[in-house]
């Protein structure tokens, strides 16, 4: 439409410049009216398209705003994202921590009850030996009160075998004299491991029955620690 109304003004002043002879007044002021009609039409036009460029520039920043924003809103989100990677990669890293602080806690914590059985074991040994410990005590207390025992015991014997009988008691041999075995000076023995009634009477060169006699013996047995009456070899 734009390009139609200028071609007519043009075409209207060429006329006007080929023709101005020719015409009249009228004519001129009809023409001059539309001339004038042309180009209000002309500026009616041009600032219809001073406004349209102006909308369409109008546009255009709004357009380009929306564009920065866009761009703006993508940085953003590239941004996000990023950050996104590397939060999921640290939480990558932890979890991969945590499973193997994980194993090694289920390690340690296996080592920790093997430790713990064998710690009770040993407990179980350290009761164990504190009650053998307690019953070795007792034994040998026993042990010991049983060897003073017989210590007092072959002590009372000896001293019973040693003491001098009244010349009263000892009427049954002949004359009243004692038996051969005593006439001898004596003295105690303990008997020690693999020694006999026969062996002793023989090493201190005396008879089997006098020995019997002198330590009133009723059969030839003897124990071992026995405290036995003797004549000097």
């Amino acid at each position: 439409m734009h390009t139609a109304q200028i071609r007519s003004m043009s075409v209207a002043a060429c006329l006007l410049l080929a023709g101005c002879s020719s015409f009249s007044t009228n004519d001129y002021a009809i023409m001059h009216e539309a001339l004038k009609e042309e180009s209000a039409q002309a500026q009616r036009t041009a600032a219809s398209l001073h406004a349209e460029v102006q909308m369409l520039q109008e546009q255009l920043g709004a357009s380009r705003a929306a564009q920065a924003r866009s761009q703006g809103e993508l940085r953003d989100s590239e941004r996000r994202l990023i950050e996104a990677q590397r939060s999921a990669e640290l939480k990558q890293d932890e979890l991969a921590k945590a499973t193997a602080a994980r194993e090694q806690g289920e390690k340690t914590g296996y080592q920790v009850k093997l430790q713990l059985n064998e710690l009770q074991r040993l407990r179980q040994r350290v009761a164990d030996a504190d009650r053998e410990q307690k019953r070795i005590k007792v034994l040998q207390a026993s042990i010991k009160r049983l060897t003073q025992e017989v210590t007092t015991l072959n002590t009372t014997l000896r001293d019973s075998v040693v003491r001098p009988k009244p010349a009263a008691a000892f009427g049954d041999g002949p004359g009243g004299t004692l038996p051969p075995a005593q006439l001898k000076p004596s003295h105690s023995l303990i008997v020690q491991a693999g020694d006999t009634l026969f062996s002793i009477a023989r090493l201190y060169d005396v008879a089997l029955a006098d020995l019997k006699a002198l330590n009133r013996l009723a059969t030839d047995r003897i124990l071992v620690g026995q405290v036995l009456v003797v004549p000097e070899p």
